[in-house]
């Protein structure tokens, strides 16, 4: 049913079989607040604003999984997926540890 996924680029979920994208959660926020919105169950209050905030951000960070020819290519973060340069293999925090006398 819920199955999480060790991958090189960040971690991957899926659900009932379905890889699940953090821009389709996003997506999945906003819609729901639109409804809720629409149908008189919520007003704009600060929640309201801090869950389309939320949605936004999902979409944002997660953008270059919009589209297929760019899907799958950038490393997970909390701020927008970064692009993995092309030869470098050591991460910053070997780096750093590597720097150090």
């Amino acid at each position: 049913m819920l199955r999480l996924e060790k991958h090189e680029l960040g971690p991957r979920v899926y659900v009932l079989g379905q890889r699940i994208h953090e821009f389709a959660l996003g997506f999945a926020v906003l819609a729901f607040l639109l409804a809720m919105s629409l149908s008189d169950h919520w007003e704009l209050t600060r929640r309201f604003d801090a869950g389309a905030a939320l949605g936004a951000w999902l979409v944002v960070k997660d953008w270059r999984d919009l589209f297929p020819s760019k899907r799958n290519t950038a490393a997970w973060s909390l701020l927008p997926h970064r692009v993995k340069q092309p030869g470098c293999t050591r991460s910053r925090a070997r780096m750093a540890d590597d720097a150090r006398p």
